[in-house]
């Protein structure tokens, strides 16, 4: 191997240049097998024990081993290495091979009767994946979550989907006094209300129903 003689050039004879042999003497020359590098294998995948050891069947170093988290590679196994597989490198070069901790858990609390909109926010922001649907409740306030699924002081995986329950209010509506108002604003307000109205008259005044 030579770092500046490319492969196939001679790098050297003996005798060396300007040497004298006999008719029919032996000239041995020394060829260029270019750069000496060796190819970073594939690690992905296996235990770091056996990495460890595809690396020093050839004449590289291991540098040590690096955990991360990862939501693809189990637990235990090889995520990567550094420098990455195909690289082409130096003998000797150490190595760092990088382990997978498996998928991070993140612990979360309970948002049951706190805002909804608060909840979606917070659990977003952890890396969670956020599902609200709605309901109709009397003792929670419209907004507020009613329940969630996982429930509880526990934690999950991260990018695992956590359910919500908002609360619509109470299913019921306090029906307002419109006696002696104008038919129109009698109306009005109780469709403001969400309400069907349908007007019956009575003689000459007219009432709801």
């Amino acid at each position: 191997f030579d770092e500046e003689i490319a492969a196939g050039k001679i790098l050297e004879s003996d005798p060396s240049g300007g040497g004298k042999v006999d008719t029919g003497g032996v000239v041995k020359l020394v060829i260029s097998k270019g750069q000496e590098r060796y190819v970073i294998p594939v690690l992905t995948g296996l235990t770091p024990e056996v990495a460890i050891k595809t690396l020093t069947n050839q004449p590289l170093k291991s540098a040590g081993i690096a955990e991360e988290f990862n939501s693809t590679i189990p637990k235990g196994l090889v995520i990567s290495s550094n420098p990455s597989n195909g690289q082409k490198v130096k003998r000797d070069t150490p190595v760092t091979i990088l382990v997978s901790k498996g998928v991070e858990e993140i612990a979360y609390t309970t948002y049951v009767g706190q805002s909804g909109d608060q909840a979606q926010n917070e659990l977003t922001d952890a890396g969670f994946n956020v599902e609200s649907t709605f309901a109709y409740s009397e003792t929670i306030a419209a907004g507020a979550v009613i329940s969630q699924t996982p429930a509880g002081l526990v934690s999950a995986p991260k990018g695992s989907t956590i359910t919500l329950v908002v609360s619509k209010g109470s299913k019921f509506v306090f029906i307002p006094n419109v006696y002696s108002i104008e038919t129109s604003k009698a109306i009005a307000a109780l469709k403001d209300l969400g309400l069907k109205v349908k007007v019956r008259s009575m003689g000459k005044k007219s009432v709801k129903n």
